[in-house]
């Protein structure tokens, strides 16, 4: 390890998805890395998470896909079930197609790959605790070393992506970065990864991740389960925050009892934990430092997937930190084009799915049963809206979803609603400002559809009572 009193080019601190993919394309970059985490190394990669990612992320980054030891299973999409379960939305596209990973063995792999990309210095077991300015500007970040030993790092540039907690984003000294997540915005979290004797019990749909949207068993969250194999499970749920202390009784009743039945039963891992469901940070960069991964609330808000989002995000910083370090400039102004690759590229489907999800949290289980099973919202329209922030609905389209939806047209006036408002949403994205100067008008659009949302889910629970 090299001496620690030097500046760095860039410290990247968590050393999970983001951070990892953040060092090592900093590092291939020609950068001067300082990566460091809390955890101990043979630790790093483990974490309470649905296991899923996108085949399309390895395309990007010009990197192996999961493979031997890494690969659980692939899938070749998402299933996204009401209450009853009689319908699905069924999503196929590149993000959804992928595999299902084994966390710990592909958290290791991206390590060892960072440190063979030219990561010099890696510091497991320390704590990043503050950051450190000069001049108003992030230069560097306060630790705790695993001796107990506290040492400012300097560097020009940090990369934060120290997970949903992170104290650094919580310190910040910043008008535009947001320190804090509503409970409204998380889910409280609770899976486990079982296995049992193929003779015993057969994995449902073993090539889909299968989300279930029910708010008596899962209130304010959903029921997760992915395959791991063709003998084993990965599945839990996720609630509303104010169920602490509740969250494993209810996995035990809605989910282990619903979906395991075998006699011979393993638990292989166990575990709690919070997960953002909302559209990424306002801005994802301040006077030398971006924000990577949970830190940032980069992650799919309809079904929680974070791994693919923290990897794009570390690649877009490393890219970002690459340039500004060759013009000397590690200014707001400067690191900006990391929001924009951000929020034009998954940022815009993100704040469309939150509204989505928003909307779907304050449906009843009455409304999401005859919402999907009438096809008032189907898995095209979702993704046309996500991934390009248009939809184009014919006549013949509108007069068809009339007749179906005409037992409860409230929900289909409803859902077109929702439609237009995560259109628009997505269009907004789509443009953000090349620079800070227009960011507080452009933040205000967004505002704005936000609010509509509120008020048509406060009309739509007033019509019901």
């Amino acid at each position: 390890m090299e001496s620690l009193d030097k500046v760095f080019d860039v410290i990247v601190v968590g050393a999970g998805t983001g951070g990892a993919t953040a060092a090592r394309f900093a590092a291939q970059n020609g950068l001067d890395v300082c990566l460091l985490d809390r955890k101990p190394r043979n630790e790093i990669g483990s974490k309470i998470c649905g296991d899923a990612v996108g085949k399309e992320i390895f395309t990007l980054l010009n990197i192996k896909p999961p493979r031997g030891e890494e690969l659980s299973c692939p899938i070749i999409g998402a299933k996204l079930y009401p209450p009853n379960r009689e319908k699905c939305i069924e999503m196929k596209d590149p993000k959804q197609t992928g595999y299902i990973i084994d966390r710990i063995k592909f958290g290791q792999r991206l390590l060892k790959e960072a440190l063979e990309a030219g990561v010099n210095t890696f510091l497991d077991n320390t704590m990043a605790l503050d950051l450190v300015y000069t001049n108003k500007i992030v230069s560097g970040v306060k630790i705790k070393l695993e001796n107990g030993e506290k040492v400012d790092l300097k560097s020009k540039i940090v990369i934060d992506a120290s997970g949903l907690y992170s104290p650094l984003r919580k310190k910040i000294e910043s008008d535009i970065i947001e320190k804090e997540i509503s409970d409204t915005d998380a889910i409280l979290c609770y899976r486990e990864i079982v296995t049992f004797p193929k003779q015993d019990q057969e994995v449902q749909d073993p090539q889909y991740i299968s989300i279930i949207l029910d708010q008596e068993k899962a209130p304010g969250g959903y029921i997760w389960y992915f395959p791991k194999d063709d003998h084993s499970l990965n599945i839990g749920l996720g609630v509303y925050m104010n169920y602490g202390g509740k969250v494993k009784d209810l996995y035990k009743k809605h989910v282990y009892n619903e979906f395991i039945n075998a006699s011979e039963v393993k638990i292989l891992s166990s575990g709690g934990g919070v997960a953002p469901v909302r559209r990424p940070l306002w801005s994802c960069v301040d006077n030398g430092i971006m924000f990577v991964g949970d830190a940032a609330f980069q992650v799919n808000p309809l079904h929680g997937g974070g791994i693919d989002p923290s990897m794009r995000g570390g690649y877009y910083a490393a890219l970002t930190a690459a340039s500004a370090i060759e013009s000397g400039d590690y200014s707001m102004e400067k690191l900006w084009d990391y929001n924009c690759k951000v929020m034009i590229n998954f940022g815009a489907e993100f704040a469309a799915l939150d509204l989505l999800r928003r909307v779907l949290q304050s449906l009843s289980n009455s409304d999401l049963n005859f919402g999907l099973q009438k096809d008032l919202l189907t898995a095209s329209e979702i993704l046309q809206i996500a991934e390009t922030g248009d939809l184009t609905l014919s006549l013949w389209d509108m007069a068809f979803k009339a007749f179906k939806g005409i037992m409860r047209p409230d929900l289909l006036l409803d859902l077109n609603y929702l439609r237009l408002r995560m259109n628009e949403i997505a269009k907004i994205y789509k443009h953000f400002p090349k620079t800070s100067k227009t960011f507080p008008q452009w933040k205000e659009r967004v505002r704005e559809q936000y609010k509509k949302i509120e008020k048509m889910i406060i009309d739509l629970k007033s019509n019901r009572k």
